[in-house]
């Protein structure tokens, strides 16, 4: 419950603090009167709204105007005149008389004839001024009617602004008499001649009813007045609003006996001066223009009238609401400007409602007026829109604290972020560092020359590698151009610079100019990035160069071998059975024709040796068999040419081994075979194949002369040189033990692998 109201509260605070504030703080200012004149204003306009009413014949006018006062040729006019004004009046018997003009002296001639008129016409009212005027003198009444109480009372009542809205009905003398008004007692007096009396209510006699209308005076605070002068019997003016008055005429016609035929009889008569020049002019509400402001003898004759239409017809007399009421009314549209303002959706949303509702306030007013009841509306209004603009403003003030707080959120938000933003660059800037540390290092130590240009061929990086090949660094760039300096021929430079725009990613080798003027054989390779960058990745291929130039030199050795190995060891041969036969032709013709047999063979086996050395394949032997098959043959074969006694064994099972091992084994085999038997002449020649689980051994052991092998190595004999470089290619050891006159040994270990 307590939570409920709590949050009730918390939801209307702005109406809860601004009826408050507003409503009390109207209700002091118009404590203090400050609102009045504007209240009595507003009052006045819509005096001016009623519409027009009916005149009220039962009035009749006798004015004295400018055009009388010269007829007469003086004024005062004389009590004769008046004399003889009344007394026609009194032939048409009209119910009352009131004679609103100062006559406590007499003005001859005709002053007996007047008193005797004053002393005939018992429904003759005269007039005397009982309130002080500024100057403290007061007029008297005729003394002739205030014997006969035949007198009532000229005072009207002026607001500070100069204006009647207020009337009195009675009031009470110097003498403490008390004593009606002329209009009060007109209609008083018409009044009870038709039975219609005054009926007091209560015990004071402070109310009473009058005919249809019940009277009760006005309080210091009644409507829109504050603290005023409530003195005698006072009540609020209600005037009719004639067009364009009441019936008149001048005493000038009067005079002449112009009066119309019962024209005044039975009705109501107010004699009275409607002349400029006399100033007996008095403001209404209903005055707006200065030179129809209405007579003091008119606004009696409007008091009469407001008097005998609420007591006859039931025309409401204008009341107000109590105090309490009215402080009720300004407090109720205060909370409803504070509740509009509070709950709008926008100030022009305010502003619609508040002059909708404002106009309804006067509208209401309006209607309520007519209805005979004064309700303020100015500080009403004040509280409907000074409520609504302070609450629509708190709204909005709690709405901008509110935005303000949000935004100082979405800003310490962002602020954070930022922050963290900034943070985060930060390590991205610290691990793009480290990757550039790291990528700078690799570039620099990667081993290919790196380039960074751009699309006009504009070289912007090198790295180091680059520059210890090359010689020029990064720095260098920002004085040269990379490509005229690596290259003085204009063509070469052009194909340089078509290679690195098009960037296919080929591989171009150029042979360029290093900056201390060497020429470094270079392979080069460019591909595009973004932003129209492009890389160009180099290699130095100076060994690449060198590896094929000995790689030619090396075929060319392996051709040199091939041949001495083949189609030298084939001649050899063929010219040792050539010489064998040659000896033997005429002796033994059938051992010379085997000789020439074998001369063809060899011949056609160097043939095809040289064919196959030319295609770098197999020896034949060995596409006949393994290796010890084709060490067998061979044997067989330097048996046919020599006396040496040959011999070809193997130890182990034959396997086979790689065949580039077996090519090269067996021309190892076949050299030492060829040079026992050519050089050094021996008797017999061992040839054993060893075939280990590991490794294969191939031993050539002879009885021949030997030799000394360091002559021979200084020699740089091709057949020893031949077999040192087959065994190194192959992997293997060679190991040569020999001696002059001790024959030779000559043994080869290769791995099985």
């Amino acid at each position: 419950m307590w939570t409920t109201l709590k949050q009730q509260i918390w939801r209307w605070r702005g109406v809860l603090i601004t009826v408050p504030s507003i409503g009390g703080g109207l209700l002091l200012l118009r404590l203090t009167g400050a609102l009045q004149f504007m209240e009595v204003v507003a009052l006045d306009q819509m005096f001016r709204l009623r519409p027009p009413e009916r005149i009220d014949s039962r009035i009749v006018l006798v004015t004295i105007d400018e055009s009388d006062i010269k007829q007469l040729g003086k004024w005062p006019m004389s009590d004769a005149v008046l004399a003889q004004i009344i007394s026609s009046i009194k032939q048409q018997q009209p119910r009352v008389i009131g004679l609103d003009i100062f006559r406590d002296l007499p003005v001859e001639p005709g002053h007996q004839a007047l008193a005797n008129v004053f002393t005939t016409t018992p429904n003759l009212i005269g007039i005397e001024n009982v309130i002080k005027a500024a100057d403290g003198d007061i007029i008297p009444a005729p003394s002739l009617l205030k014997q006969r109480d035949q007198v009532s009372a000229s005072d009207l009542l002026l607001d500070t602004d100069g204006r009647v809205r207020r009337s009195l009905l009675y009031l009470r003398t110097q003498d403490d008499r008390s004593i009606f008004t002329l209009g009060a007692r007109l209609a008083f007096f018409y009044l009870d001649k038709q039975g219609i009396f005054r009926q007091p209510l209560d015990p004071d006699q402070i109310q009473f009813r009058l005919g249809q209308a019940v009277f009760t005076p006005l309080q210091p605070n009644d409507g829109g007045y504050v603290g005023m002068d409530a003195g005698g019997y006072q009540i609020l003016s209600n005037f009719p609003k004639f067009q364009p008055g009441f019936r008149t005429i001048s005493i000038t016609e009067v005079l002449q006996g112009r009066l119309p035929r019962d024209l005044v009889r039975d009705h109501i008569v107010l004699i009275g001066v409607t002349a400029e020049s006399l100033k007996d002019k008095f403001f209404t509400s209903y005055t707006t223009d200065s030179t129809a402001v209405p007579a003091g003898v008119e606004v009696h004759a409007l008091l009469a009238s407001q008097l005998l239409s609420a007591a006859l017809d039931g025309r409401p007399l204008l009341h107000t609401w109590s105090e309490p009421m009215e402080s009720l009314w300004i407090v109720v549209w205060s909370t409803i400007g504070a509740v509009i303002g509070w709950t709008a959706s926008s100030p022009p949303q305010t502003i619609l409602k508040v002059v909708l509702l404002g106009i309804a306030l006067g509208g209401g007013a309006y209607i309520l007026f007519l209805m005979g009841w004064w309700i303020i509306i100015v500080p009403p209004l004040l509280a409907l829109v000074g409520s609504a603009i302070t609450s629509n403003v708190y709204l909005l003030w709690e709405n901008l604290k509110e935005h303000a707080w949000t935004l100082e959120q979405k800003v310490e938000e962002r602020t954070l972020n930022l922050e963290q933003e900034i943070v985060e660059r930060k390590q991205a800037q610290e691990t793009l560092s480290q990757q550039k540390q790291l990528l700078q290092t690799i570039v620099d130590h990667i081993p290919v020359m790196i380039t960074l240009y751009d699309a006009t061929g504009h070289v912007e990086f090198v790295n180091r590698q680059l520059e210890q090949i090359l010689g020029w660094s990064s720095a260098d760039l920002q004085q040269i151009d990379l490509i005229a300096e690596c290259s003085s021929d204009p063509e070469q430079r052009q194909q340089i610079l078509d290679h690195m725009l098009v960037a296919t990613g080929t591989w171009l080798d150029l042979k360029i100019r290093t900056k201390d003027d060497r020429f470094v054989n270079t392979a080069w390779a460019n591909v595009q990035l973004d932003h129209r960058l492009f890389v160009g990745i180099g290699q130095d291929i100076s060994d690449r160069k060198r590896a094929e130039e000995a790689s030619i030199l090396d075929e060319r050795n392996r051709m040199a071998r091939e041949i001495h190995d083949t189609l030298a060891q084939a001649f050899t041969g063929i010219l040792l059975h050539i010489g064998a036969a040659m000896e033997l032709i005429i002796k033994k013709p059938d051992k010379a024709e085997a000789h020439l047999a074998t001369v063809d063979e060899l011949a056609r086996m160097g043939l095809a040796e040289a064919r196959r050395s030319v295609t770098a394949l197999r020896p034949k032997l060995l596409e006949e068999g393994n290796l010890f098959n084709a060490l067998k043959r061979l044997t067989n074969q330097m048996k046919l040419s020599t006396h040496t006694h040959l011999t070809c064994e193997i130890i182990g099972t034959a396997y086979s081994l790689l065949p580039n091992v077996e090519n090269h084994l067996l021309r190892i085999g076949q050299e030492a075979l060829t040079n026992a038997i050519k050089y050094a002449h021996a008797t017999q020649i061992d040839v054993e194949l060893v075939c280990e689980e590991s490794q294969c051994l191939l031993r050539i052991k002879d009885n021949g002369q030997g030799f000394d092998i360091d002559q021979v190595a200084a020699s740089k004999g091709f057949g020893l040189l031949g077999m040192s470089e087959r065994v190194e290619q192959i992997g293997g050891e060679l190991v040569i033990q020999t001696n002059p006159g001790q024959g030779t040994e000559i043994v080869v270990v290769v791995n099985r692998e």
